[in-house]
């Protein structure tokens, strides 16, 4: 059996952070760069389908959730 390895939200984004620690800001920029071009590259490879079917799982998230772990818009949330 492989042990369950978690980690907190809070150790996750440190671990995540880690990775642009000491470096310049054109370094940084690079980085963000790159992760741009991946996502495009990822864009490019989904068939119009799948590219419209994120979309509209993507409006049903809500930017800016109160409580912060609700992401679902009251709107699309199913009622009882």
């Amino acid at each position: 059996m492989i042990p369950e390895f978690r980690q907190s939200e809070r150790e996750t984004t440190i671990a995540d952070a880690a990775s642009s620690e000491g470096k310049s800001p054109e370094e940084r920029m690079a980085m963000f760069a790159d992760l741009l071009t991946t996502i495009d590259v990822i864009w490019a490879n989904l068939t119009p389908e799948e590219r419209e079917r994120r979309i509209r799982i993507s409006e049903e998230l809500d930017r800016r959730p109160d409580p912060w772990w609700r992401r679902l818009r009251p709107e699309v949330i199913p009622k009882p």
